[in-house]
């Protein structure tokens, strides 16, 4: 059934919330280190584990969640995860101890673990052809704004009243939630033991390997880049805390006109070529490896400044093509599935590890050679892109049948 698209615009914008909400409170942690060094004395190894501890029941949850979103009331699903966040960020807040805020920060990754593959089946129903890419670059443009959102609050309100702050909106959106209507999920079957049947169906279509592959390990740069960017900025380049934030106050228009430039060229490209979309990632996953090189040697300065804008604006390409490419191939009951395990996959083999080993890396090699390591990973994910352009096409069309 066609939906009006004034109500496909308002279902968008309320999914794009949910994301920046997720993404604000993935990000805050990384804000308020310093905070954290001093309430509980923890060195930077430690707090290498803050990323990892929300990612790994993220991506766990991810799975079953997402499954479920083929089957269950989507606006429940994803107003109860909402919630769930919530409780988790205030009991992080609270929390007397460096082990309970860790043990918080794995309540609020199982509850948001529902946001991401629910948002793009539905998003894809939503808006099909040639419009897909560039709806799903909009809904991600809630990660870049709620990812400055939540290093702002943590800059400017420290821990713990960032924390709780950020938990409110979650609680509101999630009720808002309940009261719109969204398609419902096409499969039949609510049977548990259809989960590794279904998983195993996604699993075999060769397209899904191949961006499930790019996608982990473009995530394992980008959660490196994120959990120390700040640190690195102000310990590497001597930036104060002010000047670091509003750099990347100042890149996140870079990031988000890369979002939205991602999707508009993924979508203008799939009209030429059935490959199209995973033209575009690998594009500008290749891009963004000489600008992020720079800005991991260059001092602060206007270079610095200038390769970072452009290192955002091609990073950020992926997000709405990678996810339209996955719903391109991906069988039509299935479709939430099929979001969620090439997530839970790279959450939980790419983000999940990503800030610890970063961390590492960071005391043992150094921070250049650590940030370098990320810069490395993305070109990678762009040669594991291409790998897809032969495949897409056939896979494009079996899931069209």
């Amino acid at each position: 059934m066609t939906r009006p698209a004034t109500r496909s615009a308002h279902v968008l914008a309320l999914f794009a919330l949910a994301n920046l909400l997720s993404y604000a409170s993935r990000n805050i942690p990384f804000a308020v280190y310093d905070d954290l060094r001093a309430t509980f004395h923890v060195d930077d190894g430690q707090l290498g584990w803050l990323g990892t501890a929300f990612i790994l029941p993220h991506a766990l949850a991810t799975v079953p969640v997402g499954w479920s979103g083929d089957r269950v009331d989507r606006r429940r699903l994803v107003a109860l995860g909402l919630v769930v966040a919530s409780v988790g960020s205030i009991l992080g807040a609270i929390a007397p101890t460096f082990e309970l805020v860790l043990a918080s920060r794995f309540l609020v990754g199982f509850g948001l673990a529902a946001i991401v593959p629910v948002a793009n089946a539905v998003l894809g129903q939503l808006y099909g052809g040639t419009r897909k890419a560039f709806a799903l670059a909009i809904f991600n443009l809630g990660l870049f704004l709620g990812g400055v959102a939540g290093f702002g609050l943590g800059a400017s309100l420290g821990f713990p009243l960032g924390w709780i702050v950020i938990a409110a909106p979650g609680v509101v959106v999630g009720v808002v939630l309940l009261a719109i209507d969204l398609p419902p999920g096409e499969a039949a079957s609510r049977s548990w033991t259809q989960l590794r049947h279904d998983a195993a169906i996604v699993l075999r279509i060769p397209t899904i390997r191949s961006l499930m592959a790019a996608t982990t390990v473009m995530a394992f740069a980008a959660g490196g880049y994120q959990a120390w960017l700040l640190d690195f900025l102000q310990k590497e380049k001597g930036m104060s805390e002010g000047a670091s934030t509003t750099l990347l106050g100042v890149c996140l228009f870079g990031g988000l006109a890369g979002v939205v430039a991602g999707g508009r060229v993924a979508d203008r490209l799939r009209r030429g070529r059935v490959w199209g979309r995973p033209a575009a990632i690998a594009l500008g996953m290749a891009l963004t490896v000489p600008c992020a090189t720079v800005c991991v040697y260059a001092p602060a300065g206007p270079l610095l400044w200038g390769a970072s804008l452009a290192t955002m604006f091609f990073i950020s390409w992926y997000h709405g093509p990678m996810a339209a490419s996955v719903d391109d191939v991906a069988p039509g009951p299935l479709a939430a599935t099929a979001q969620a395990v090439v997530i839970a996959c790279m959450h939980l083999l790419g983000t999940a590890p990503s800030s610890r080993v970063i961390g590492e890396l960071y005391e043992a090699w150094g921070r250049r050679e650590a940030m370098m390591v990320s810069t490395v990973a993305v070109a990678v994910a762009a040669l594991l892109t291409a790998r897809a352009f032969a495949t897409f096409g056939s896979d494009a069309a079996r899931a069209e049948l």
